[in-house]
């Protein structure tokens, strides 16, 4: 792996340690009337309007800049900075009733955790998880979203000898300088999870926020005829689970995850990376609506990953070796749809196993068996690097292509600005700064913010990025800060929270629906820098028909250096918003924020496990909440290259993606769903659409007695520019028509009759289309019907594997 040099080190100009808080204060942050201060005017001037791309490693980490600041902070580091910074500030939770003196931060250790690898630790991992009345399901005194807790777990060896319980709300981290190991005691009885992530007290597809990094997870000292999983993870969206090891006896019957919600499933979520499975019978025991796996690694186990039920997978840099099959999604005749990319399998008896609607790209083989078996069959395959393979309906320029039983097609454009140096897709790790001691993290509270959902943060939060700049990462304890005026992010930013840190928009500046406004702007258009963010939340505390949550102009000079892992988006469903009560008119939804997320022309950014959620349900209460957020995630990218990997958009008015003259974008799963509400009352009410300025849909082809045609687009493909953009794996579920949970009543019995419009005539390319309850999956902007639901029967309802043009026939 190479290592690149942070070239914005040659443009930049950072602020020094020893200036303060004052003197930021006497300069202006930008503002969106056009007011430009001598700070920003620095970072406008050094400006690269074209930044030529070159391929990053994989393993990418920017933090020379912020190295040069901390020399001397090295020699005097203690540990992982995450403990120091929980020593300084704990967090809070300010709408927990007398919370005051509420613990976010618990270190297993404090709680009579050994670590010695002889102690039982099981009860002071449990009491870590449950203190202050921390109970399952969100029935603790703090709600659903009121108690968040970091369950810290220091290096060490930990006895387990019971499972052990996550509840909504809980992350547990360990340190990733020295992986604590969280070992199954040989007591352990028969089907009993080392950790259960499922909290029962919820079903699993409302399973949020909850994470799980850097541990090792060990069986082995369990007999390996007993049935012992190392972790459930039935959970759903704006969760996170990365840099888990899984280590389980040879020829045993345990399975690294499986996902058991019970009644309710098996979750529906969103991104899991970088975990590594050795021994047992099965790897991952995959049961969900959806996923996108990136960097799972498996050695010496039976099956790798075995799909017991999905309806879109999406598996990115897989690696098997000696196993027995590396993708068995022919269990129980799983009618999903599987994507693998840029995988590698050594000595594997079968790579993958399958039935239908199965796309192979990239693979590298070797000293295995049949690449694909469908029905016990060996399928002719052939060399699958740098080659595509389909097997499904596909559609070529609009003509259906006849049922495929496998064939080789044009290989994906992929260009040279969205792969790396051996041609496979670009991924960035999430980064958790693992070189960098205490003092290179600078609390949000030095600077004078409070995240009390009550202050007014906005000039603390912009003084201390100001002061940060290419010296410090801007650290949120937990907490919710409000913002009142735009943020402006500049080059050189990087943001961390702690378990989902709200940071929220409220006030009139953002109440203008004809002129609506950014809470978080990154970059200036044409700046050139780094930019990360990790660990947030960003809400609507109100009403605020002109807010946008977060506008991206900032591109990097490096691939990545714009950056966005487990970075969520909520607007309403929580004690910290105000549409609680402000929107329960029913078949009257409120106009409650512009826009989620906005990727302007010269913006380049990577974003990984991101859910942007308008809500459907209020977490914390019993409100009805009807929510009508105008447009999901709009991209106009076509500078810089694009990565959204593991993403969702649900329940917005317009759309939940709209690509207009966007060029270089890889997506390795979107998930939508449309707004409960829809069609009552008809799109796009409540909005009016700017069709010349914001391009929004007009719906104007619907016939108005057909109610279940003005609806949320699931995507939208606008603009003749459009040009290398590629989609891997798409789940389009649509469940009620209309308040309350009303039954579906569109034609043929559907719940909405368009989807998917495509007005590009070229540039892109969909694989693994899924849709539920819907009559036309893919419509062109005339209105003409390219592909049916009735007519590709499969997954969910319908599935067609490869869309786009010519180059998808054999």
């Amino acid at each position: 792996m190479r290592s690149f040099i942070d070239l914005s080190l040659l443009f930049s100009i950072p602020f020094l340690l020893s200036q303060d808080f004052a003197s930021a204060h006497n300069h202006k942050h930008a503002h969106p009337n056009g007011e430009v201060s001598a700070i920003q005017r620095n970072y406008t001037d050094r400006n690269i309007s074209d930044p030529t791309w070159m391929p990053a490693e994989k393993l990418l980490s920017s933090n020379a800049s912020l190295n040069k600041c901390y020399a001397a902070g090295h020699d005097d580091r203690n540990g992982y900075w995450l403990a120091d910074l929980a020593a300084r500030d704990q967090g809070t939770s300010p709408f927990l009733v007398n919370g005051q003196d509420y613990r976010v931060f618990r270190n297993v250790k404090d709680y009579g955790a050994l670590g010695d690898g002889q102690t039982d630790d099981t009860d002071a991992f449990n009491r870590a998880i449950t203190e202050q009345s921390r109970r399952g399901g969100g029935r603790g005194r703090g709600g659903y979203t009121g108690q968040p807790a970091l369950i810290w777990v220091p290096s060490g060896t930990y006895i387990i000898s019971s499972t052990v319980q996550l509840f909504i709300g809980t992350q547990v981290i360990g340190d990733p300088l020295d992986l604590p190991i969280i070992k199954a005691s040989p007591i352990m009885r028969n089907k009993t999870h080392l950790i259960s992530a499922y909290d029962f007290g919820q079903p699993s597809t409302t399973n949020f926020y909850m994470g799980i990094r850097n541990v090792v997870l060990d069986t082995r000292d369990v007999a390996a005829d007993k049935t012992i999983w190392c972790l459930n993870w039935a959970v759903s969206q704006a969760t996170s689970l990365f840099n888990v090891e899984m280590l389980m006896p040879t020829n045993s019957k345990h399975i690294g995850i499986e996902m058991d919600g019970g009644d309710s499933g098996g979750g529906s979520g969103l991104f899991m990376s970088d975990l590594s499975f050795s021994g047992g019978l099965i790897g991952l025991h995959f049961n969900n609506q959806q996923y996108a796996l990136r960097s799972l690694k498996f050695e010496n186990v039976e099956t790798a990953i075995a799909i017991k039920h999905a309806f879109t997978v999406t598996m990115q840099d897989i690696h098997c070796s000696s196993v027995s099959i590396c993708v068995d999604a022919g269990i129980n005749d799983v009618p999903g749809s599987i994507s693998l990319i840029d995988s590698a399998c050594d000595n594997c008896a079968i790579v993958v196993n399958g039935t239908d609607s199965i796309l192979l790209e990239n693979l590298d083989i070797r000293s295995s068996g049949p690449i694909l078996q469908v029905n016990g069959t060996d399928q002719r395959v052939g060399d699958l690097t740098g080659k595509t393979y389909v097997l499904g309906n596909s559609y070529a320029d609009d003509a259906k292509v006849p049922h495929s039983n496998g064939s080789v097609i044009a290989y994906t454009d992929r260009g040279r600005h969205l792969v790396d140096e051996d041609g496979q897709y670009f991924f960035k790790r999430h980064p958790q700064y693992t070189d960098l001691p205490g003092s290179a993290f600078a609390s949000v509270k030095d600077a004078g913010a409070k995240g009390d959902g009550v202050t007014d943060d906005t000039q603390a939060i912009q003084d201390a990025l100001l002061v940060n700049v290419d010296c410090r990462i801007t650290y949120f304890p937990q907490g919710v800060y409000l913002v009142t005026d735009t943020i402006y992010v500049p080059p050189g930013s990087r943001l961390v929270g702690q378990v989902l840190t709200i940071i929220t928009a409220s006030g009139e500046h953002f109440g203008d629906g004809d002129s609506p406004q950014p809470m978080i702007r990154v970059g200036e258009p044409g700046e050139v820098g780094v930019a990360e963010f990790s660990d947030l939340l960003f809400t609507a505390a109100d009403v605020l028909p002109g807010l946008i949550l977060v506008e991206v102009n900032l591109a990097g000079s490096q691939q990545g250096d714009v950056s966005f892992h487990n970075v969520h988006y909520r607007i309403g469903g929580a004690t910290d918003s105000l549409l609680q009560t402000k929107c329960q008119e029913e078949s009257k939804p409120c106009k409650a924020a512009f826009m989620v997320l906005y990727l302007r022309e010269t913006s380049s950014t990577y974003i990984e496990n991101s859910w942007l959620w308008t809500a459907d349900h209020d977490l914390d209460d019993t409100y009805n909440q009807q929510i009508g957020t105008g447009r999901g995630l709009y991209i106009e990218a076509s500078k810089g290259p694009t990565w959204l990997v593991g993403t969702g958009s649900e329940h917005h008015t317009f759309y939940a993606y709209q690509f207009r003259d966007a060029q270089n974008v890889f997506a390795a799963l979107m998930q939508v769903e449309s707004p409960y509400w829809q069609p009552t009352p008809q799109a796009p009410a409540p909005w009016t659409p700017d069709v010349a300025t914001w391009h929004d849909p007009d719906f104007s082809t619907c016939q108005r007695n057909i109610s279940q045609c003005s609806m949320q687009w699931a995507l939208r493909m606008l603009g003749s520019e459009t040009q290398t953009v590629n989609i891997y794996g798409m789940g389009v579920w649509v469940f009620f028509n209309g308040p309350n949970y009303g039954a579906c009543s569109g034609p043929k019995g559907s719940c909405q009759v368009n989807v998917v419009e495509i007005d590009a005539e070229h540039g892109f390319v969909m694989y693994n289309l899924n849709t539920k309850s819907v009559l036309n999956m893919i419509t062109r902007s005339n209105g003409t019907v390219v592909a049916t639901q009735n007519e590709n029967n499969g997954s969910w309802g319908g599935v067609v594997v490869a869309y786009g043009n010519d180059s998808i026939r054999p």
